[in-house]
């Protein structure tokens, strides 16, 4: 009879509607919950099988289905705390069950980002679990892809850099006296490979100003640190040797330096500036303490107390470019003398034979067999040192053609060019142009000399001493940067973003946490803002999704319903008790 399916149908009316009550009450009571997402009742008809086909109608009544809105973004609200964390697009935190992960350590995800360190160090969620990062190397490189850890910072504690450059910012008054050289002293002992009597009486002279800092043209000091974030003074002294050409020489106090005595000043390392007449800096040498030139332009310094050698590259500034030389240019040996700073060689035996210095930069030259330039740097003047840089080159050549390099310079060979047929031979119609001279007025950076005061115009070094952990905050792409009492920071780990193909999915559990299911699928575990990845942002929450004008909306909508699937359980009820009476 169908008074039994409509009295069917009004039960299943008042039963998803209470359900659907439940879901709007649940929604009203979250409107304050920090990464809720609103959950919505999609209804469905039921159709008994009998209700189908014939003449008459059963009612089937109705079902429902609770749908969630994981993939919903909230807005972001300010906090006053950087470790309260939100996500700008799709994703979600990772937390995990305990610290130490195990083969047994459960994982969820949550939007909810409101984590704060706990007594142990580590960023906890306001449900009791640990979020989960990638640790990194100081730039941010991630150590171990493949194992992301809780994220901890107690271990962190302090931090320390040591000096690995040192820029310098100085004026050399060009009016300057030519330093009165003492010919007389002997000429340093032992000398290194390349480092003639010249260059030894230069040594000597030097070690002289060292002793008696006084004699010095221009003085410059900065302050280094080494491993253990030590600090120490190192001092720069110029003496003008001649036109355009200032020695100088780099002394510390001995008490910094291994097997010295302290109160007495210690000659670590030396070198050349040589100026264009336009002022600009041209070339740069560093010499090591026996004399020979660094490839790298680095001084090596033994500090004293057990710590780390240190190696410090020294910085004068922008080398000059824009230089080009053709075939004319050169002189019966193949070197290209003028300027005095970038040389093209034959081969290394002639330079070694013309009594060139072996060292200058941007050695290019031909081996005398197999058609190969190879392209030296060894005082590092250019960007070097390439070593062991080959080009091929076809012979002869039937067209121009141009060799870069990454420094910007090329080598240009015009066609007709034919392999050199023995060392000590170059080809012909041969150019070579820096294509990245720097820019214009190129060298002024740095030092320069110009008729003008000695000055310190900035002297940068990029170590520092020891401090401890102040702060921590998230920046966008997910990394946690420390901020230290010294006044650095330094990225510490990296947030781990899950990313599912099914969010709706996701199984929610107390907390504001989910599990993923069958339907959410496995967790892709990507950085912050790579590809659709969200964002993080630092010092926000991501509030509730839940709109309270519409759900009071539904929560009349629903009672309505409600009342309606209460009056067809009533209307029955009466009609079955009239049947039951007719006589």
């Amino acid at each position: 009879m169908s008074l039994y399916g409509a009295l069917g149908a009004g039960v299943t009316g008042l039963g998803v509607q209470g359900e659907a009550l439940s879901v709007v009450s649940d929604n009203l009571a979250n409107v304050n919950t920090v990464g809720y997402k609103r959950n919505r009742v999609l209804f469905e008809q039921l159709v008994t099988s009998s209700g189908l086909s014939g003449t008459t109608f059963n009612a089937g009544g109705v079902g429902n289905d609770v749908i969630r809105s994981q993939g919903v973004q909230g807005s972001l609200n300010s906090t006053d705390r950087t470790t309260d964390l939100a996500l700008s697009g799709n994703g979600f935190f990772v937390t995990v069950s305990d610290s130490n992960i195990t083969g047994d350590t459960q994982q969820f995800y949550t939007r909810a980002g409101a984590f704060g360190e706990d007594n142990l160090g580590f960023l906890r969620h306001t449900s009791n679990t640990y979020l989960l990062g990638w640790r990194t190397d100081s730039d941010g490189t991630i150590q171990d892809l493949q194992n992301p850890e809780a994220v901890e910072l107690q271990s962190v504690g302090s931090s320390a850099r040591a000096t690995t450059r040192l820029d310098l910012g100085a004026n050399l008054n060009a009016a300057t006296a030519n330093f009165n050289f003492d010919t007389g002293l002997a000429p340093y002992a032992p000398l290194g490979p390349g480092v003639g009597p010249d260059q030894g009486l230069i040594l000597a002279n030097l070690d002289a100003v060292v002793a008696d800092p006084t004699q010095a043209d221009f003085i410059t000091s900065s302050r280094f640190f080494d491993s253990q974030g030590e600090s120490h003074d190192i001092s720069v002294a110029y003496v003008k040797r001649g036109d355009n050409m200032w020695d100088y020489v780099a002394f510390a106090d001995g008490g910094d330096i291994v097997n010295q005595a302290a109160g007495t000043n210690v000659r670590i390392g030396s070198g050349t500036v040589e100026f264009n007449a336009d002022g600009s800096i041209k070339a740069q040498t560093v010499r090591a303490i026996d004399g020979t030139i660094s490839a790298t332009n680095e001084l090596t310094v033994e500090w004293s107390g057990g710590v780390d050698q240190g190696t410090i590259n020294l910085n004068f500034g922008d080398l000059t470019g824009g230089l080009s030389f053709a075939e004319s240019d050169l002189d019966a040996a193949g070197l290209y003398a003028s300027e005095g700073y970038m040389s093209i060689i034959v081969d290394d035996q002639a330079a070694a034979d013309a009594g060139i210095d072996p060292t200058l930069p941007f050695q290019v030259h031909s081996d005398g067999a197999g058609g190969l330039f190879v392209v030296n740097d060894p005082a590092g003047l250019n960007g070097g040192p390439y070593t062991s840089s080959t080009i091929n080159i076809p012979t002869p050549l039937l067209e121009p053609q141009t060799f870069e390099f990454d420094n910007g310079m090329s080598i240009t060979l015009d066609d007709g060019y034919a392999v050199p047929a023995a060392a000590g031979q170059i080809g012909a119609n041969i150019t070579a142009v820096n294509n990245d001279p720097i820019g214009t007025g190129v060298g002024t950076d740095g030092v320069v000399q110009f008729s003008s005061p000695n000055n310190t115009r900035f002297v940068n070094q990029n170590g520092f001493g020891s401090g401890t952990l102040a702060n921590v905050t998230v920046d966008e792409e997910g990394f946690v940067v420390g901020a230290f009492t010294n006044g650095e920071t330094q990225k510490l780990f990296k947030l781990v973003i899950a990313v599912f193909q099914d969010p709706v999915g996701l199984d929610p559990v107390s907390g504001n946490l989910y599990r993923q299911t069958d339907q959410s699928g496995e967790p892709l575990f990507k950085e912050a803002g790579i590809g659709n990845t969200a964002t993080v942002v630092s010092g926000a929450l991501e509030q509730s999704t839940v709109d309270i004008a519409n759900e009071f909306s539904n929560m009349i909508v629903t009672q309505r319903a409600f009342s309606a699937s209460s009056k067809i359980i009533s209307t029955v009820d009466q009609m079955l008790a009239e049947l039951l009476n007719l006589r």
